[in-house]
């Protein structure tokens, strides 16, 4: 059974005492016996630093909080992955989320990256072990909902070819970004406003990292670049008028509500190409389906794990 989790006070100051001016190490939380340690919430908070520069001039109390959350949702993942898996992947699958992590935070490359981490005290292993949790996290919901995926191919494959007969000489192309989160009908409004205050704050990326039960958090909500031509008329006509890093109105989707927020735009006339166009969009949508898929799967075990405040 789920312990309901608030952050105390009384634990945010026996953070601050203890942890800033201390190298002991203390358990704050337990995941199904499972320690988060004082140790662990500070490398956290460095990590999320390194990567979002909004958050190095936060005060330290909100850094604490998103801190937490984050590490206890990793924490989560960890526990039931390792029921199905072995962490220990091959160095080069781990090595090329490394790269992309590395091109993201807009430095020059993986050497000045191990610097940069020597530098702030974190070891190598504490961030290729978080990007082994989300490879096995993403596997684990493969694994489990493969056989589950609903792609109607033919309405796919008619709708895109009524696009390209009907292709204009530019094309639309947006950088997206997404937060999806969950909330009743009675409390969707709090949610989203409690969101938006976070992204004024902190920026979108990183609210998406805190709040998104998208499988995206762990980059920022970044979607990527996605054409037109792949979007759902419903996601299209909510986002065409969006000027750039302007946030949406809350879309509705099967597993919960979402957010976006357009962070470029291109146009480009290139005529479109059938078959690269149906790949994109079948890939587009079984991450789609998959990302639900893992926002259910995640809730359930969220509910099923024991949470508890040393």
């Amino acid at each position: 059974m789920k312990k309901i989790l608030l952050i105390s006070s009384t634990i945010f100051f026996f953070f601050i005492s203890k942890t800033s001016y201390s190298q002991k190490v203390y358990i704050l939380y337990t995941i199904d016996n499972n320690p988060i340690t004082n140790v662990e919430i500070n490398n956290e908070i460095t990590y999320l630093k390194l990567f979002n520069k909004n958050l190095r001039s936060m005060d330290k109390e909100p850094l604490v909080i998103y801190a937490t959350k984050s590490i206890i949702r990793e924490k989560i993942k960890e526990v039931e992955v390792k029921k199905y898996f072995k962490l220990g992947l091959n160095e080069e699958i781990v090595n090329q989320r490394i790269n992309d992590l590395v091109a993201r935070a807009d430095i020059k490359n993986i050497e000045e990256f191990y610097q940069l981490l020597n530098n702030l005290n974190l070891e190598k292993d504490f961030i290729k072990k978080k990007l082994e949790i989300e490879i096995l996290w993403n596997k684990l919901i493969f694994e489990k909902y493969k056989d589950k995926l609903s792609i109607n191919e033919e309405k796919i494959q008619k709708d895109l070819r009524y696009k390209i007969e009907n292709q204009t000489e530019v094309i639309e192309e947006f950088k997206l970004y997404e937060i999806l989160f969950t909330g009743s009908t009675t409390n969707i409004d709090t949610e989203f406003e409690k969101i938006i205050k976070s992204i004024d704050e902190i920026g979108f990326e990183n609210t998406a990292r805190i709040f998104s039960t998208s499988n995206s958090s762990s980059a920022g909500g970044e979607v990527g670049w996605v054409k037109k031509t792949q979007l759902a008329d419903k996601i299209y006509q909510e986002i065409k008028n969006l000027k750039d890093n302007e946030i949406s109105n809350i879309i509705n989707a099967p597993s919960g509500r979402l957010i976006l927020m357009i962070k470029e735009r291109r146009a480009s006339n290139e005529k479109l190409s059938f078959d690269e166009e149906y790949k994109k969009i079948i890939n587009f949508e079984k991450n789609k389906q998959l990302n639900q898929f893992s926002t259910i799967y995640f809730k359930k075990v969220e509910l099923n794990t024991a949470i508890n405040e040393k």
